[in-house]
């Protein structure tokens, strides 16, 4: 995120589109394709994500869980099942 300087307006928030759980799921599995050796830190995908609210991420975590795609692996860490 940039810091607005004496001439620069401050960047727009983020839009809905941008926020929807939608998006950020698609993000989220984006990163856990990524991961090295499919393990994935729920802290750090919060921070990657810039996720005000873990909660988003619990949602997601809850719902690739409960379909058999994913497992918690340690309390902050989820990998592909």
């Amino acid at each position: 995120r940039r810091v607005a300087g004496p001439h620069q307006p401050p960047p727009p928030p983020p839009s809905r589109h941008e926020k929807s759980l939608g998006l950020l799921t698609t993000k989220f599995v984006s990163l856990l394709q990524e991961a090295k050796d499919g393990v994935l830190d729920l802290k750090a995908a919060a921070d990657t994500l810039a996720v005000r609210q873990k909660r988003r991420i619990y949602d997601i975590t809850n719902v690739l869980e409960g379909i058999d795609l994913i497992e918690k692996k340690s309390k902050n860490s989820i990998q592909w099942k």
